[in-house]
């Protein structure tokens, strides 16, 4: 009987660490995200990695992808970016409204369809990010830097996407990761 109960608790931490990897994963990747990496003359570019862990647990595990953990994420890539405070937080939080309200339309659809509905969506997102930018500096910033993020981060969407599906099958299903 005590073995039992112990398997039990193990399994449980086993199933909420599980449930916490893709925050975690958004977490890692909005601090990779913040490393001035990228082509010489257009200064440091990375891809918008948070962008990617957001649209793609938006759409396939919403439930692991909390409102207030994203705001989060976005005013910490903030903060290690010198981005304007707040302005990633939104852009993260209107990705996620977005993808969620068409999440119908990409769940059980093929890579291509969801590659584009995501350079579809990282493109809005993009130009949110420039117009905030260019107000919060009172001038029109280089438009150069920000098409050549979105291009690496429409680019890499697949690698990340595989990835993630690998991990999306190793997670508990919803019903089952709810505290009992």
């Amino acid at each position: 009987m005590n073995d039992s109960l112990n398997d039990s608790f193990w399994q449980r931490i086993e199933a909420r660490l599980r449930t916490a990897a893709p925050l975690a994963l958004a977490l890692l990747m909005t601090l990779l995200s913040a490393l001035p990496l990228g082509p010489a003359d257009l200064g440091p570019v990375m891809p918008f990695l948070p962008g990617l862990a957001v649209f793609y647990w938006t759409v396939y595990r919403p439930d692991l992808m909390l409102r207030v953990a994203v705001f989060a994420l976005g005013l910490l890539h903030d903060g290690l970016t010198g981005a304007p405070l707040g302005m990633t937080a939104l852009v993260l939080l209107l990705l996620q409204i977005v993808a969620g309200r068409y999440r119908r339309f990409f769940v059980g659809r093929t890579l291509p369809v969801s590659w584009l509905g995501f350079g579809l969506l990282a493109s809005g997102a993009a130009a949110v990010s420039w117009c905030v930018a260019s107000a919060y500096h009172f001038v029109p910033l280089p438009a150069a830097a920000a098409a050549a993020q979105l291009g690496l981060t429409v680019a890499v969407y697949p690698l990340f996407a595989w990835g993630f599906a690998a991990l999306h099958r190793g997670l508990p299903s919803p019903a089952s990761a709810r505290p009992e």
